[in-house]
């Protein structure tokens, strides 16, 4: 049977929204189109298209995006639909999701990977109830 997936094409040259040097906030920032981050966020960060993390940015909390471009510093974990690259600035500290990951020389990171191709939400779902389950028989 042949794959009749349609391939989205991300751009993250066309951003929507800003989160500017200097800028700190709190909770979750979702968006339909690109998110540039040069600041730092604290909580969940959501598009449907590209997030990229310039090397001033800053995340503490997860990330969930088609495609995601680390500069800068995470500490949380993050599911790409299609594409991960970590440049050679980037740390990362958490588990990364995505079934193409680009890993510069140089980076730092700290965490698993899992290159399985999954809908927006299963692996790091599919993951809390792997240990649930093993936590649950052990008992």
């Amino acid at each position: 049977m042949l794959e009749t997936r349609k391939t989205r094409v991300y751009n993250e040259n066309k951003v929507v929204t800003i989160l500017g040097p200097g800028t700190q906030v709190n909770g979750t920032l979702a968006c339909t189109g690109t998110i540039r981050i040069e600041g730092q966020m604290e909580g969940v960060v959501q598009s449907e298209d590209t997030v990229v993390l310039l090397d001033s940015g800053r995340v503490k909390g997860d990330i969930l995006a088609g495609q995601v471009i680390i500069s800068g510093e995470v500490r949380g974990n993050i599911k790409a639909v299609d594409r991960l690259e970590i440049t050679a600035h980037g740390k990362v500290t958490g588990d990364i999701f995505a079934p193409r990951i680009c890993i510069h020389e140089g980076v730092f990171f700290e965490g698993r990977c899992s290159m399985k191709v999954a809908g927006p939400e299963a692996a790091p779902a599919a993951n809390a109830a792997s240990r649930d389950n093993k936590t649950a028989g052990t008992a």
